[in-house]
């Protein structure tokens, strides 16, 4: 029985490998588009395809014709992937494309929601007038007619409808006051197509709101003076203290200029809140030897309405962490609000040895680049309404969840920047970032720790970033080099990969769940999926991934093995007085980069190089973005360049030049792109003989006066350059 059970088992494995070479299969295909756009269908075989129709979908009540069928060309068909485009005589809408090849067909929806992920006012749920966020590609289309479907995961529960606002990326709903609470089923129609045009949008809890702390514990009934000249230490713990052993409370400062010297711990379901922020001063001391934060806390704690005066400072809020850098088991739900932070190390009539020796101390105890002004970790984090200024990072978020980070003033400090290291489910919108200090620079989203393998699901909208002139001067960039392996994987089953090569000797991070594998070579491009465990045994290294692959591996296939950045939405951004605007730097799956302006800065970038590791650059779309100013000084990719002209910029550092080796950048669309002056467009790969980038479509963009134009170079293979617009060359 064990021998015929085993035979069973092979024979299924065998027939899962012939019925996934039988026939073509789709990865990913780009949208939104419109008609007379190209769609860049990436997956398995496609060479395959004989013909490719479309047609569009007709909209819920139209009496039109619904989804007539129109042949149109089959452009670049290789097995890797195909491009055809949209009928300029469609209407804008939701289009189903059909491959037709020898054994069948294999169709595609375009332009249907793409859910990257929801996120509600208490994270992983909402509560009753609450709201909820969508993030993606094609949230809504039609405002008029898109709507949310909460459907209760209970028999015979009624659904329940709600209207939604929003744009291509993102979009909110707000619960309904007498939901009743429950575990929901989320369904999305973003306004074009009909019925079967609703599609899974996750799910949601709804409950209620945790009762906040309503009992006050006034520190002048504590001792406090508030005059900003007797220490108020004693008596401001003293009210934490007993707010903590009533279970919580709500340490309240009235107006006043309270002197501290002393860090402050805050401890769970407390709250630290003034009478208004420009009433309320917490003034620390030039410290000799300061503390590790002057405010912290784990969990379950926020602060409010005050203004925070301090010198010689460390951190100055730190929430989430226990010592210097662990994290603490319960950390989240923290919250700083309407917090003014005014933090300098480097205040006051100091010597110019003093202020060195400043200097060297930060950069002794935070080889990084000075103290962190905010610091947090955990689930469910915000700051909101903040003007933050102090002597290194203003802001540092680490291995954070279901974070919202709204509506502040960043100044970043001495070699400091913002840092999103680590973290999912974040929204970062409608902020000013920029610098207090000449030596600042920017910031954005990384990987950089040895205990983190993932970042993924970020939204950066309607922000600014301006006048950051320290170190690379990127605005809103990733970074994150190393990776865990590199080369020859064989499928065992359609979730379980053989590695025939040895790993990395100095992995990125020391665990590789969660990291993410992409297939760049042989049978199987294209592919990608996340690491859910790894085995290493002294016969066989091998990987367990978190979803079946459409395909099979097999002797030709070649995978990389890095820290997964998917799904960055960068969208609707100012940026003025920058180098690089926002860049994919290094691995990166998912990525937009839409409807951004830039002014003196190098632009936008998608990059894909051997960062210490082979760190491929996929599906990352530059969408409709403007750079009005092009000059540059001492920024973007060529810096030895000291005044430059700003890019719209695609690279893949290819090192080999044997033909063979996988390509760094491959499924990238740069479409729309308005550049009016002293701006071009750079494609490059590098070697004709190994193609650097593969598979990139450069359409629609309007280019004016400049010395470079449209410049695509020979180490760009299946390239499809259409409908773009250069004013006359600058040869001056």
């Amino acid at each position: 029985m064990r021998w015929k059970h085993i035979f069973v088992l092979a024979a299924l494995q065998w027939s899962w490998i012939g019925h996934a070479e039988a026939e073509p299969a789709l990865f990913w295909f780009n949208d939104p588009v419109g008609p007379d756009e190209a769609v860049l269908v990436s997956g398995s075989a496609l060479d395959e395809a004989t013909s490719v129709s479309v047609a569009r979908i007709a909209d819920q009540g139209s009496t039109s014709a619904s989804d007539q069928e129109t042949k149109v060309a089959v452009l670049q068909a290789n097995p890797f992937s195909l491009k055809f485009i949209i009928p300029k005589e469609f209407a804008p809408g939701t289009y189903r494309f059909t491959l037709t090849y020898a054994g069948g067909t294999i169709a595609g929806r375009v332009n249907l929601p793409t859910v990257y992920w929801s996120q509600g006012n208490l994270g992983d749920s909402a509560s009753p007038s609450g709201w909820i966020r969508m993030f993606g590609r094609n949230i809504v289309r039609r405002a008029d007619r898109a709507r949310l479907l909460l459907l209760r995961n209970a028999a015979n529960a009624p659904a329940t409808s709600v209207p939604i606002k929003g744009d291509l990326w993102q979009a909110s709903a707000q619960i309904p006051d007498g939901l009743e609470p429950g575990s929901y089923t989320l369904r999305l129609f973003n306004g074009d197509g009909g019925e079967a045009e609703w599609v899974d949008a996750g799910t949601i809890d709804v409950r209620a709101r945790d009762p906040g702390p309503t009992q006050f514990f006034d520190v002048r009934g504590y001792g406090a003076i508030g005059d900003g000249k007797a220490d108020c230490t004693h008596a401001i713990k003293s009210a934490i203290d007993a707010a903590a052993q009533s279970g919580g409370g709500i340490v309240y400062f009235p107006r006043g200029r309270y002197l501290v010297t002393e860090s402050l711990i805050v401890p769970p379901h407390v709250k630290i809140k003034g009478e208004r922020t420009d009433l309320v001063n917490l003034v620390w001391p030039d410290f000799a030897s300061p503390p590790a934060a002057l405010l912290q806390g784990t969990s379950h704690f926020s602060i409010e309405d005050v203004t925070i005066y301090a010198s010689n400072h460390l951190h100055v809020i730190s929430g989430g962490f226990v010592l210097r850098d662990g994290l603490s088991p319960d950390a989240g739900d923290i919250a700083i609000r309407r917090v003014r932070i005014r933090a300098s190390a480097f205040r006051g009539q100091m010597d110019l040895e003093a202020i060195i020796q400043r200097m060297r101390d930060f950069r002794r105890i935070f080889p990084d680049g000075g103290p962190d002004t905010i610091r947090l970790t955990g689930d469910r984090i915000e700051v909101s309404d903040c003007d933050v200024l102090g002597s290194g990072t203003s802001l540092r978020l680490f291995k954070a969840a279901n974070a919202l980070i709204s509506h502040n003033v960043l100044s970043n400090g001495r070699d400091g920047n913002y840092i999103l290291l680590g973290s999912r489910r974040i929204i970062f919108e409608n902020n000013l970032v920029t610098s207090a200090d000449l030596q600042a620079t920017g910031g954005g989203i990384t990987v950089l720790s040895k205990s983190v393998t993932a970042s993924e699901n970020v939204f950066v909208g309607g922000n600014t970033f301006k006048a950051i002139y320290g170190w690379d001067r990127e605005a809103m960039t990733t970074d994150g080099p190393g990776g865990y392996y590199f080369g020859r994987a064989e499928s065992t089953t359609s979730r379980e990969l053989a590695l025939r090569d040895a790993p990395d000797p100095y992995p990125a991070s020391t665990s590789w769940t969660g990291a993410l594998v992409m297939v760049v070579n042989g049978r199987g491009t294209g592919q990608y999926a996340r690491v859910a465990s790894y085995s290493k045994t002294a016969q066989e290294l091998s990987v367990t991934l978190n979803r079946a692959l459409q395909v099979s591996l097999d002797r030709t296939s070649e995978i990389t093995v890095v820290q997964a950045q998917q799904n960055y939405l960068v969208v609707d951004n100012a940026f003025e007085d920058t180098g690089v605007g926002a860049q994919s730097f290094g691995s990166a799956i998912g990525h937009v980069i839409a409807g951004n302006r830039s002014n003196r800065t190098s632009g936008f970038a998608a990059i894909g190089l051997s960062y210490g590791h082979l760190q491929p650059c996929w599906q990352v779309q530059i969408l409709n973005n403007h750079i009005l100013e092009g000059n540059v000084y001492r920024a973007g990719p060529d810096r030895n360049v000291f005044s430059n002209e700003a890019s719209v910029f695609v690279r893949a550092n290819q090192q080999a030049t044997t033909a063979g080796q996988p390509p760094l950048v491959q499924a990238v669309i740069v479409r729309g792109n308005q550049l009016d002056q002293d701006a071009h467009i750079r494609i490059e790969g590098f070697s004709a003989a190994s193609p650097g980038i593969r598979d990139i479509v450069v359409e629609a963009n309007s280019i004016g006066p400049s010395r470079v134009g449209l410049v695509i170079d020979r180490g760009v293979a299946s390239y499809l350059a259409r409908r773009n617009v250069q004013a006359a060359r600058i040869v001056k």
